[in-house]
Parts: structure tokens; C-alpha cells; sequence
């Protein structure tokens, strides 16, 4: 029997797939023939995205909706509202969601920390994928079957902090409970959490910019085995992985070239 491409036609949603993993998450299922729908904070950033996928893959099915996932205020209903839309009401259901969201990184240090500004590094982060699983709870969006999957993000600051990071190890740290307890409560769809290491994104691409060239040359060979940082190409495919294993849940994938054993 030959190997089947178990993301031929397989409907994807990802959150976050404007930019860096994301994006790159959204390119490797369409290379896979999946029809894709694409979130991200504006609908401008969007459909340009959605057009610069479409002139890669021509024949493949891709569209966008924008979602500001940091209003939280109206957080719940417009993750309703933007799963009505995609799943057309319930009567296409979706195979995969990937929640590779985030926000911009304010990490104060220790002695800085507030109650006020120690708590919105979870919003975008660890509520929304909560949300979701809430919404996927309800059996009106997704197929209750090994086939289907939802995919968390964390990284690899939660397991091998870096100084300062006490608060960001700690948004990684219950994004990874979650993902236990949703594994556990939406079976048999299957829930697992995908641990970055440094991947080159537009975002970290502004972080380079301010340590300046020399210093990220020290930083990468002293950061990882491979000496090199990761490519979004690359970690898609471990999402991939756990998209296409039906076997698999309740497990966290890491792709960081080795940094836990520096």
C-alpha cells in the first residue's frame, strides 16, 4: 500500500500565519495539498500574506481572517464568530489548528514585576489556546478522531531558562499543562506542543538588530550544537509531524538544534 499524504485536502487553521513560524507552518501544509485558512491581528497584513501564499502554490486552497487576539475583552465571541466562518457553520469541519500566536516580548525583570504587568504575557500565549480548546469541546468544529489535531507552542526557555526569564518560563511552563489537560479532555482529538528553539523570524530578526552583528556571532555559536539558527522551514515540519501522526498526543516535539545540551 503505498504511504498516504495525510494532509491532501486536510483543513488547517493557524493561528498566527501572517509571520515566522506561522507562516511557515501555513506554507508547509499547502505544499501538502491542505487547504489552509490563515489568522492574523489585521486584515491588510492578512490578505497580503494570503496573496503572497497563493502566488507560491497557485492551485492551492488558502483565504485569511483577521483576529486580534489580544482584545480580550471580546476574545471568546470573536473566536466563535472566526470559527463560524471557517468551518461555514459547522458543515466543514476542521482536521488541524496550529496556535503558533504570540505577542510582542515584554519580560520585566524579577524585581520589576507587578500583578498588572505579570499577567498579559498569558493572554495571547496560554488563554487563546485555552479558548479554543473550550470551542473545540463543544464537537461543532473539529472531528472527534485520532485524525484530528490541535498543536500548542511553547519553547525551549521553559525547560532551560535564560537569566530574566523566570515570567516567560513560566507562560511556556502552563501552555504545557494545558496542552496535558486538553490531550486528556478533547480526546480522541489529539493535543500536543510544539518547543522552539531560536528560530529566525521577523521578530527575533529585530532582536539581532539591537545586539548588533558581533555579539549575535558569539551568541549563536555558544547558543546551540549546530551553531546555527533555526529556519521556520525546518520546525514546520515537526508540526507536520504531529499534524499527520495519528498516534501521537499528549506530547511535546522540540526542534533547537540541540541548545538543552549546551
Amino acid at each position: 500500500m503505498a504511504h498516504p499524504n495525510r494532509l491532501q485536502n486536510a483543513r488547517v487553521l493557524v493561528f498566527g500565519g501572517t509571520s515566522g513560524i506561522g507562516y511557515g507552518v501555513a506554507s508547509m501544509a499547502l505544499s501538502n495539498g491542505a487547504i489552509v485558512t490563515i489568522s492574523g491581528s489585521t486584515q491588510p497584513k492578512v490578505d497580503a500574506k494570503v496573496k503572497e501564499l497563493q502566488s507560491l502554490y497557485p492551485s492551492a486552497g488558502v483565504r485569511g481572517i483577521s483576529l486580534d487576539l489580544s482584545d480580550t475583552a471580546n476574545l471568546e465571541d470573536n473566536l466563535n464568530g472566526l470559527f463560524e466562518k471557517v468551518t461555514n457553520g459547522g458543515e466543514q469541519l476542521l482536521d488541524h489548528i496550529v496556535h503558533c500566536a504570540g505577542d510582542a516580548l515584554f519580560l520585566p525583570k524579577l524585581h520589576e514585576v507587578t500583578v498588572d504587568n505579570a499577567l498579559p504575557g498569558f493572554h495571547v500565549r496560554w488563554l487563546t489556546a485555552l479558548l479554543i480548546g473550550k470551542a473545540l469541546a463543544t464537537g461543532k468544529y473539529m472531528l472527534a478522531a485520532p485524525s484530528s489535531s490541535f498543536t500548542l507552542t511553547g519553547g525551549t526557555n521553559t525547560t532551560k531558562p535564560m537569566p530574566g526569564w523566570s515570567l516567560g518560563a513560566s507562560w511556556g511552563g502552563a501552555s504545557e499543562g494545558l496542552m496535558r489537560g486538553l490531550a486528556v479532555d478533547l480526546k480522541p482529538i489529539r493535543v500536543n506542543l510544539m518547543s522552539p528553539g531560536t528560530i529566525d523570524t521577523p521578530l527575533f530578526q529585530k532582536f539581532l538588530e539591537n545586539v548588533g552583528r558581533e555579539k549575535e556571532a558569539a551568541i549563536r555559536t555558544g547558543h546551540t550544537l549546530l551553531q546555527t539558527w533555526g529556519d521556520a522551514k525546518d520546525i514546520a515540519e515537526g508540526y507536520g509531524w504531529l499534524m499527520r501522526d495519528c498516534y501521537v498526543t499528549g506530547t511535546i516535539a522540540s526542534s533547537d538544534g540541540g541548545r538543552l545540551l549546551v
